[in-house]
């Protein structure tokens, strides 16, 4: 008989990290033997002829890795924006190559893409209207509607616009960043896209998106969405010299942390019109204060930082990638 061992595939897990919820999840994938790199090991220390499978999130997968993991069949990314992977390497060596999506950044993208939509059709006015009657203000009355006869666009909402064929700047493209260049591609926007480490121009490809200088992207962009981490170097980056930069007919989207942007600063600017609207899942303090300016501004679309969606944790995407290996390593 054939041991327990032997019928197994050994995944190994190249970011610390992972450790409690690979331990978590072990009994969940019978089919597959889990090693994992720790705060005390890297991956190529964990390199055994046995190993099958190698899962990276932010992991550095080189040639050398590669070459420590002579029964390797399978790398998969996890995450969609696989810059820390040497794919040339992975090709040469004929192994399949994947990626699984996080869950977590593809629930930040889509508030992201909510709130853009949203704002192109002035949603909370437009609610507003409907629901108040303010059609009476426009001596208006209800009539029955037919095929070819409508009340279209009653309330004249002049910020009501189409997405298609504008141009959205990501500031920081990470997994977030990325995840919302696929999105708005499909809406048929162009992305633009800022960073201190440009993609390469197979991953610029992927998600049809280009680089920019922040200064450029700015003036150039109708949306501009910020989805960087808040570190020292990001606090305040988009202050008021920065917002000066951009259209009058632009809108800005945070969905990544408050205190990347003045806040006083894009207050103002949207106060005095100088930019169009802004689309706010993160503030400087939370919750909102109730006397923010914020708060009492036409032109905003407010959030209580739900971008998160449902939760996730690591245990939901790292059980997401091994189920995802389970099948690549059976079906070859």
């Amino acid at each position: 008989m054939a041991k327990e061992n032997d019928l197994k595939h050994t995944v190994l897990i190249a970011d610390a990290g992972y450790e409690t919820a690979a331990a978590d999840l072990a009994a969940q994938f019978p089919d597959l033997d889990l090693c994992y790199a720790d705060e005390a090991s890297d991956p190529k220390a964990l390199a055994t002829d046995d190993v099958a499978g190698l899962i990276a999130q932010t992991a550095t997968v080189d040639a050398a890795l590669l070459a420590a993991l002579p029964g390797l069949r399978a790398v998969l990314k996890l995450g969609r924006s696989y810059f820390n992977i040497d794919v040339d390497a992975v090709k040469a060596r004929g192994l399949t190559f994947g990626c699984v999506p996080r869950k977590g950044p593809n629930c930040v993208a889509e508030l992201a893409m909510t709130l853009i939509l949203a704002l192109s059709k002035d949603i909370i006015i437009s609610n507003e209207a409907v629901s108040l009657g303010a059609y009476r203000y426009r001596g208006l009355k209800p009539e029955l509607t037919a095929e070819r006869k409508i009340a279209f666009h009653w309330m004249h909402n002049m910020r009501v616009h189409e997405v298609v064929g504008k141009t959205l700047g990501i500031i920081g493209m990470g997994e977030i960043g990325c995840e919302l260049a696929r999105r708005a591609s499909v809406m048929g926007m162009r992305n633009l896209y800022y960073k201190r480490s440009p993609l390469s121009a197979e991953l610029e490809s992927v998600f049809d998106a280009s680089y920019a200088e922040l200064d450029e992207l700015l003036a150039d962009s109708d949306y501009v969405c910020v989805a960087t981490p808040h570190t020292p170097e990001t606090e305040g980056m988009i202050g008021a010299a920065q917002i000066a930069r951009m259209k009058e007919s632009a809108y800005i989207v945070n969905i990544a942390r408050g205190g990347i942007i003045d806040e006083e600063a894009m207050i103002e600017a949207l106060a005095e019109n100088r930019i169009a609207g802004a689309g706010l899942d993160v503030f400087t303090y939370e919750p909102l204060p109730a006397d923010s300016p914020l708060c009492s501004l036409d032109n905003v679309i407010l959030c209580p930082h739900i971008g998160g969606g449902t939760g996730t944790n690591r245990n939901i995407e790292l059980g997401a990638a091994l189920t995802e290996m389970s099948r690549l390593l059976l079906a070859g």
